[in-house]
């Protein structure tokens, strides 16, 4: 029983650790700044960027 609870309290702080780590990093690269922009993005009015293009087979070979 007791190995049991260990074991639960190191997951507990594992996750606890890693939501902080997660919050900690998304402030210091700016994820918080602007939380509006999102929303208005979806609205612009701009072609998307197209797909880049497959580059020809070229290479010998003969595969079906």
């Amino acid at each position: 029983m007791a190995l049991g609870l260990w074991v639960f309290v190191g997951w507990m702080i594992f996750v606890v650790g890693t939501g902080l780590g997660l919050l900690i990093w998304g402030w210091r690269t700016g994820q918080f700044k602007n939380i509006e922009e999102a929303k208005y993005r979806m609205l612009e009015d701009r072609e998307p960027a197209p797909w880049p293009e497959k580059p020809e087979n070229t290479g010998g070979g003969d595969r079906a």
